[in-house]
Formats: C-alpha cells, structure tokens, sequence
C-alpha cells in the first residue's frame, strides 16, 4: 500500500470510496474534499481500489491518493485501519454503505473520529436484494453508525429513510445537500441525433433506479403527437442492452443517443432545450441541479428522495408520479411549450454550491490545528 502523494500535514482529513468511477457519489465527495481545503484542511482520498473515470480529476485537483488494492470491500478493513493507525487523520469521511459500515469498524481504538455519508435512499436500493440482505443492512447500521462522529445524509427523505432503516433516533442523521458544481459549457463537444428544434438531455446510470425505460416511451409519445425532438442519454450501466433494444423497438434510432459515460457534461447541458429526470428512487439528484445551473427547465419524476427538494418551486421544474409514462410525457411537451424563467432555475441551483454543503459540514468536524503563521493573522 503506497501513497501516491505524501501526507500533507497534521490537518489531514481523509475521504474513503470504493473507486472512483464516474458515479455522483464519487464526484461530489471530490469536490467536497477540495472545497474542504479552503477551511485548513489536507484532503487525502483513500479508494479500495485505485480506477475509475474521475482518477484524472482527482489528480488533476492535486489531491493525495491512497490505493489499498482491495479486490473486495470486506477486505477493505485490515488495511485502512493500519493507514489509519500509522497516519491519524483530523477525521475519516467514509461514502456509502456498506463502506460506511466497514470504516467504522476499522476505526475502533484508533481514535480517529468518523463522518458517515450516504448518498442513496438505501431502503430503495437495496429493495431487491432479499430479505437476508435487509437484515445485515439494518443489523450493520445500527451497530456501526452510532458509532460515529456523526451521520450525513444527501436529502432529508433518505436522512429519515436511514433513521428508521437502522433504527437510529429521530434527528441523528444530519441533512447537507449535496455539493454541485456548474459543468463548464465548453468542455467536450455535444453530439445530437438528429437537427430537432428541440433538444432533451437525461443523464444517468444505465441501471432500474434511473427509470429510463418510463422516458423512452414518453418520448416515442411526444414524437407521434408532432414534437419535433431528439433526446440524448449520458451514462452507462448494466441496462445498455435493454435500452438499445427499446429504441430500436420503438423505432427511435434516428431520434435518441447514447453514447455513454462522459465527465465533461457541460457542452450538452448548454445545447439542450429540457432536462428530463424519470429515476424511480434518488439520494439527491445532483444532475438536476447541474441542468438548473444552466438556466434548462427540468421535469422530474417525484421519486423519494431529492427531486422535491430541489424542485421547489413551480418556476424551476415540474414533478410528475414515478413511472407514469403519459403524465412525463405531457409534462415534458408543455415546458417546451411555454416561456421559461432560466434567471430562476440559476438562482435556485446556487443554493447547492460547493460552498455552502463546505459550511455546512465543518461544524461535524474537529477544528484544523493552526500553523505558527496562521496564528498571527
């Protein structure tokens, strides 16, 4: 186990992450870190297993990485806790269970306090995984996560969704929006299917939660109701197969895109018209936040948790039930319909930048020990 970056001072405030592909957990645990630097913190990312699309950003930021060359997250415990005995970080702020649980195992006698951070609604993630699975998973939370310094949750849905999934108290699990910043308009380049007059970008994981069978066929409404469209779908997953299928099947090669997983959104976040959410479950929904910072009008699924909480006001987006497929599709059909305020839509995404989940979380740490020269000013 090798640092690919020597530790930076006592202040070190270590993240723990299974890797870091190009999920929305992973990306916003980076960009808490480097925001978390500006307070008087050494953010140093320790990862099970060093890969992932997002390896280039975090080296990019200068943060310090930790391989422990998992293959397995059960084997994470043994060599973590002796980074953590040899290193003593400020604190440990380990992403989403089951990692949250093993991090607090590995941290007992050490000392070391821990930040717990959940990024999913968990009783829905995990709805299909059985009865035994359930068992451990509410058993793991309630041993470990009192446990711990504090607990965060992403959206105050999947906060009390936690509580009552481990039986924690009312109130235990703290609530900080995720941190999400603007993608920059002039990174990458957008391709779109077809020259529409109106463009609709979804961007997600391949996978059930994201609900994108429920879009497609929205779409192919729209379409045989006269709008002029073509949708684009940024993201991979273990769903692509299925998906191609169904836009072959519903006869909209010509009209929809899937190129796959992209870090650099921004190009298609500044040439789309909508952004379109049809997830059945949410820990926060960082894309929407993303579409809001470019001025776009967003219809949203009202799946728990995230979308409501963002989508607050009837200026910045729509909510339509889960799964139903002709309400998204006609919701999606009056936002292009009709004037759209982007002031507001930015406006509201600026109650989610990275600043202020920063502000928010320091009070769960231990303070920064001051230099000599920080003393003085």
């Amino acid at each position: 186990m090798k640092h690919a970056y020597p530790l930076q001072s006592d202040n070190t405030l270590a993240f723990v992450l299974p890797d870091l592909r190009g999920g929305g957990a992973e990306r916003v645990m980076l960009t808490l870190a480097t925001e978390l630097a500006q307070f008087g913190y050494a953010p140093h990312i320790i990862l099970a297993n060093a890969g992932g699309a997002l390896m280039a950003d975090a080296q990019h930021a200068r943060l310090p990485i930790t391989d422990l060359k998992t293959d397995r997250l059960r084997e994470v415990a043994t060599p973590l806790r002796r980074w953590l005995c040899e290193n003593q970080p400020t604190a440990l702020v380990p992403a989403m269970w089951p990692l949250t649980s093993i991090a607090v195992w590995a941290a007992r006698g050490t000392g070391v306090p821990i930040i717990t951070t959940d990024h999913a609604t968990l009783s829905n993630q995990y709805a299909g995984k059985g009865v035994p699975h359930r068992l451990v998973l509410r058993a793991s939370i309630r041993a470990t996560y009192l446990r711990a310094r504090a607990n965060v949750s992403v959206s105050a849905g999947s906060a009390r969704d936690l509580e009552q999934l481990g039986r924690l108290p009312v109130g235990r699990v703290k609530v900080i929006h995720n941190p999400v910043m603007r993608p920059e308009p002039d990174t990458g380049h957008a391709v779109w299917p077809a020259q529409a007059k109106h463009r609709i970008l979804a961007v997600g994981s391949l996978r059930w939660q994201k609900g994108f069978p429920t879009l497609l066929r929205a779409f192919r409404l729209l379409l045989d109701k006269g709008c002029d469209g073509e949708l684009v779908i940024l993201g991979d997953g273990p769903d692509r197969a299925v998906l191609s299928g169904m836009v072959q099947s519903l006869g909209l090669t010509e009209r929809v895109a899937m190129p796959g997983f992209t870090p650099h959104t921004g190009s298609y976040y500044a040439t789309a018209d909508l952004f379109a959410l049809s997830s059945r479950s949410e820990g926060f929904a960082n894309v929407i936040v993303e579409a809001l910072s470019h001025g776009l009008p967003v219809v949203a699924t009202d799946c728990p948790h995230g979308p409501a909480e963002i989508l607050n006001t009837p200026d910045v987006g729509t909510l339509v039930t889960v799964g139903d497929t002709a309400a998204l599709a006609a919701a999606i059909g009056a936002a292009l319909r009709v004037p759209h305020n982007p002031d507001a839509a930015r406006k509201r995404a600026l109650d989610f930048r990275p600043g202020v989940a920063a502000v928010r979380f320091l009070p769960l740490l231990p303070e920064p020990k001051l230099s000599k020269s920080m003393r003085h000013i």
